[in-house]
């Protein structure tokens, strides 16, 4: 009797340590331009998605697993914040993957960025400093 109570005593113990350092982040970006031209008389007054980056909706979290493992999954959608709507193919078009990190890296299983997208993303999300010559 003793030894099953310690055995369940460190089953909760592993159980409170490993919801504790697990993590969920919700997270997005949000663009609209607001554009007046003016080319050959005629003025053009429009609101518009994706000013200087695309919107987009997303969650992703990390669970550690112990022994250097982790477990994680990423949901990412796009959205159009000028008309309030999602992408209607799929709602988690942009990334929708589950990984299995530890020392050897990541393997990653899921529809993930294209490199265009990563390119883009990261150009647009760090500000970066251009210096005149």
């Amino acid at each position: 009797m003793k030894k099953s109570l310690v055995a369940l005593a460190v089953l909760a113990g592993f159980a409170g340590a490993a919801a504790a350092q697990s993590s969920v982040t919700l997270f997005g970006v949000i663009d609209v331009a607001a554009r007046y031209t003016k080319a050959n008389g005629q003025d053009t007054k429009q609101l518009s998605n994706d000013g200087s980056s695309s919107s987009r909706i997303g969650v992703r979290g990390v669970e550690d697993l112990g022994g250097g493992l982790k477990a994680g999954f990423w949901l990412e959608g796009a959205l159009a914040a000028d008309t309030g709507t999602a992408d209607s193919s799929r709602f988690w078009g942009r990334r929708a993957s589950v990984s299995l990190m530890g020392d050897f890296g990541e393997v990653r299983l899921g529809r993930g960025k294209t490199s265009t997208r990563l390119v883009v993303d990261a150009s647009t999300s760090t500000p970066r400093r251009v210096w005149a010559t």
